[in-house]
């Protein structure tokens, strides 16, 4: 997990510094210094390639370790990079204005889209904000979902007495004695040793082991009191750059998660 963290941030500082080098010659060639700009590149063109190579090999192996179901913002992404890389560097080589400042708009659209995690270059709406406030404490905690209502009788309403029957047949009797109703439900022990196995695997690579790290875009765990119901929600539709865990994690796997998330203090 350390070894996801530290290629994660090598891959950030190394995508900031091609765009930095991209955005200064650039500038040198619409400015029309072209013997600067013709210098500059002589000194950074194995640097160039370096930092080329280093994107596609890192964001290719983040890509592989990707702890879930691969988005399509991801995708595009990707193959967007394929494409600017090499035309980019053909570009600025042939010192052609028009393709230097396509391709550089490309980068800051893929810069965005990597912020983002939208195609559309859009944060997540005002509601999404609401029920996760990006780490930051709320006024007051999130409210537990309300309990489900129980439609059983007006779905089979409609049906023959045969079928009523044989649903009857099937399903447990409600007790109303004192007895079950002094007595919850037994609730599913929550291993929290699992649960720190599975958080460190899947969640810290962004959120760190303490919760605090903040990586692509991922919210301190240690400020937010989003409650379990709200957290259980997250980690199975996930929001923005988060992924939704839903089909790779059991529901057992997520309570456990969950629960371990919020002793993170």
């Amino acid at each position: 997990m350390f070894a996801s963290t530290t290629l994660l941030r090598l891959h950030l500082v190394v995508v900031l510094a091609f765009l930095l080098f991209y955005a200064l010659k650039a500038g040198l060639l619409l400015l029309g210094r072209n013997e600067q700009l013709r210098a500059l590149r002589a000194r950074t063109r194995i640097v160039d390639s370096v930092l080329g190579l280093l994107i596609l090999l890192s964001g290719g192996v983040l890509l592989g370790s990707y702890p879930s179901t691969i988005p399509g913002w991801l995708w595009l992404k990707l193959g967007l990079v394929l494409v600017l890389l090499p035309t980019a560097i053909a570009a600025m080589r042939r010192q052609f204005k028009p393709g230097v400042v396509i391709t550089l708009l490309g980068f800051v659209y893929v810069y965005g889209l990597a912020e983002t995690g939208s195609p559309a270059l859009q944060s997540p709406t005002a509601a999404a904000r609401v029920a996760y406030s990006g780490g930051l404490a709320e006024a007051t905690a999130t409210p537990e979902a309300a309990p489900p209502v129980d439609t059983t009788a007006q779905s089979t309403a409609t049906l023959s007495a045969a079928d009523q029957a044989t649903l009857a047949g099937a399903t447990e009797p409600v007790r109303t004695d004192a007895a079950a109703m002094a007595t919850p439900p037994a609730e599913p022990e929550i291993d929290l040793v699992a649960g720190k196995t599975l958080f460190a695997q899947n969640c810290a690579v962004c959120h760190g082991l303490d919760g605090k790290l903040g990586l692509n875009g991922a919210h301190d765990l240690t400020r937010s009191n989003l409650n379990a119901t709200g957290r259980v929600y997250m980690v199975n539709n996930g929001m923005g750059k988060m992924p939704s865990f839903q089909k790779k994690l059991t529901e057992q796997q997520i309570q456990e998660v969950v629960a371990y998330s919020l002793t993170l203090k």
